[in-house]
C-alpha cells in the first residue's frame, strides 16, 4: 500500500513551536473498501509542547471532499463534542497519532462513486482555530477492472 502523507511544513505562518501536522492515507482504494486515515501532530521543537485539546477521547476531523471542492464526507458531521478540555504535553520529537476509517460513504448515506478526492484532517484545540493537514490526495478506483 502506498501512503501518501502531507505536511503543514515552513511556508505556514505557524509559530516556531507549533508541531508538525500530517494525514496519512493511501493513494488509492478500490470502490466500497475502507481508507485508513491517521493524523499525526508532532512536536518538532527542543522542548515540551502543550496542547489543550477538545474532546474525551480527543476530537479530531476528516474531511473528503470531491477533486473540484463539494463535501462529501466528514467524520465530525453531526457529532456532538464534549466541552471537556485535556491538556496533551508532547516531549520534543513526540507524536500523537489519531486514527479512523472512511468506509466511503457520504453524508448522505450513499457510497462514494470513484474519482479523485481530496482529504483534509483537523484536530480540535482550545481556542478557534484548530491543527490542520494540508490536503492529501486520493483516487477511488472501480470496484473491478485494473
Amino acid at each position: 500500500m502506498i501512503l501518501v502523507l502531507a505536511t503543514l511544513g515552513a511556508l505556514a505562518a505557524v509559530p516556531a513551536d507549533s508541531p508538525k501536522v500530517e494525514l496519512a492515507v493511501p493513494r488509492e482504494a478500490r470502490a466500497g473498501m475502507p481508507v485508513p486515515m491517521t493524523l499525526r501532530v508532532t512536536n518538532t521543537s527542543d522542548r515540551p509542547l502543550e496542547l489543550y485539546l477538545r474532546g474525551r477521547p480527543i476530537a479530531f476531523d476528516l474531511a473528503v471532499r470531491q477533486s473540484d471542492g463539494p463535501l462529501v464526507w466528514r467524520k465530525l458531521a453531526g457529532a456532538m463534542i464534549a466541552m471537556v478540555l485535556q491538556l496533551k504535553t508532547l516531549a520534543p520529537g513526540e507524536t500523537l497519532e489519531l486514527k479512523d476509517v472512511w468506509r466511503q460513504q457520504t453524508t448522505d448515506g450513499s457510497q462514494a462513486k470513484p474519482g479523485d478526492y481530496t482529504v483534509t484532517g483537523s484536530l480540535l484545540t482550545d481556542s478557534q482555530a484548530s491543527l490542520d493537514s494540508p490536503p492529501v490526495p486520493l483516487h477511488i478506483l472501480a470496484a473491478h477492472g485494473p
